[in-house]
């Protein structure tokens, strides 16, 4: 009698549970899609520094693996904007920065977030939309200020500048809206 009272709690479990599987899917998807990006980025600096042929390849194949895996992960984790990130990311690391706009622009509709804008900046970069990217970057820095700090050194003080000067236009009521995305212009 226990072995079947003991079955059943372990059915009405199960069953409670069972909604819950595809999520937990998707989460085993998205830790291994960040995985294997981390292990893709070790590859490509362990290859830069020892000059090994051949590795780039190999870390493009984990990293067009994990976009796989993040698009999967969105799809059963609406609204996640982990799952957007990732994919995002890989998006700009195959080269991919047209369809990396497409999915960062959709996000940013949805809620916009700091990682969100500073990769539309980065994916806009890869498409050679300068003026686009500036602006993201730009409204990433305005929105968080810490944000400033995973920008390329050189482009640091600018966007400092302009914050500041941002800064005090609000404070003197002058700026009506924050700085605009602005549009991509091109789609290479």
């Amino acid at each position: 009698m226990k072995v079947l009272r003991r079955l059943f709690v372990v059915e009405l479990l199960s069953l409670a549970l069972w909604p819950e599987f595809p999520r937990y899917q998707a989460e085993w998807r998205l830790n291994d899609a960040n995985f294997r990006i981390d292990q893709a980025l070790r590859m490509s600096q362990s290859a830069a520094r020892s000059g090994v042929a051949g590795t780039d390849s190999a870390a493009l194949r984990q990293v067009a693996l994990a976009e796989t895996l993040a698009a999967q992960a969105a799809t059963a984790l609406p609204g996640d904007p982990r799952a957007v990130l990732t994919q995002s990311i890989a998006l700009i690391m195959t080269r991919r920065g047209a369809n990396a706009v497409t999915l960062l622009d959709a996000a940013i509709a949805a809620g916009e977030r700091p990682e969100f804008t500073i990769n539309l900046g980065r994916a806009r970069t890869t498409l050679g939309d300068e003026a686009g990217a500036n602006a993201a970057y730009l409204r990433t820095a305005w929105a968080s200020p810490q944000a400033i700090a995973t920008l390329p050194k050189a482009m640091r003080d600018d966007f400092q500048r302009q914050v500041e000067q941002l800064d005090a236009q609000l404070r003197a009521g002058q700026l009506s809206a924050p700085p605009p995305l602005g549009a991509t212009r091109s789609t290479k």
